[in-house]
């Protein structure tokens, strides 16, 4: 779950991870141009965005109140093993609908995992290492599965599965710093450009009440692009499970709209 900052009138937007992962799957249908490049298999890509939290549902159907803060965890402040269990019974859930989906989010969570858990304090090594084992293991299971699909011969080589995995990163970045609601300027770097080169985007909010944001350099091939999702208000803090609960089941909701156009003058 993200929850936004608090606001002056002591309410707070809370976006569930599966309404931001939403966001990411309509940034990748739209990607691709001159600059940056598409991809192939399309359809399976886009269903990988827009699926990779698919994990949190359950969880967000129940959150679990964060006593230092009264509201439910974001998905920064959960336990590891609660995080990386989310994480596999997304992969999991993928798997029988579109497998490649499914490798192509285990590569995006290990290399999260890699960057953003490290060993333990003590220098044990921490619960990362075991779920890192864990899906190296499923990734060589499900290329051997997927090797005599004809439509994913190329697809499996080492390099399109990182180009892959890269663009996930960057529309999982993209759509949570939006989600987020800190930020009226922020980078996403080393993007996936055409004949393996990288570029930074930096993404500016030019227009706050509608929710405009300038894309630099712009990456999609359409000549301005809006997503939608949507958030519930919370509108206080709880100290008790159960009534924090039912309160965001039956919260207010809002929808979210995000329009971005390039820089003026370039199209």
């Amino acid at each position: 779950m993200i929850i936004q900052p608090e606001r002056p009138s002591h309410q707070f937007l809370a976006i569930s991870q599966t309404a931001h992962s939403w966001i990411s799957g309509q940034l990748a249908r739209a990607w691709g141009n001159k600059v940056f490049s598409g991809f192939r298999p399309f359809e399976q890509i886009c269903y990988a965005a827009e699926q990779h939290d698919i994990g949190f549902l359950e969880w967000e159907s129940a959150p679990t109140l964060n006593p230092a803060t009264g509201l439910p965890y974001t998905f920064e402040e959960l336990p590891e093993e609660v995080h990386f269990g989310i994480w596999r019974t997304g992969i999991s859930q993928l798997r029988p609908v579109c497998l490649y989906a499914s490798l192509v989010v285990s590569l995006h969570f290990c290399n999260l995992c890699a960057r953003f858990h490290h060993r333990s304090p003590d220098g044990s090594q921490s619960v990362s290492a075991g779920f890192l084992k864990e899906q190296e293991e499923y990734q060589e299971t499900a290329r051997s599965l997927l090797q005599n699909d004809p439509l994913l011969e190329k697809a499996l080589e080492d390099h399109v599965l990182f180009y892959h995995r890269d663009l996930i990163a960057t529309w999982d970045l993209f759509s949570l710093q939006l989600c987020r609601g800190q930020f009226n300027e922020f980078k996403l770097p080393d993007v996936p450009t055409w004949e393996g080169g990288k570029a930074d985007i930096l993404v500016r909010k030019i227009a706050s009440l509608e929710e405009i944001w300038e894309v630099d350099p712009w990456p999609f091939n359409v000549q301005s692009l809006a997503t939608i999702s949507e958030g519930k208000v919370i509108r206080r803090r709880f100290n008790d499970q159960n009534t924090m609960r039912a309160a965001i089941r039956d919260a207010d909701r809002i929808s979210l709209r995000f329009r971005f156009q390039p820089p003026a003058g370039v199209m």
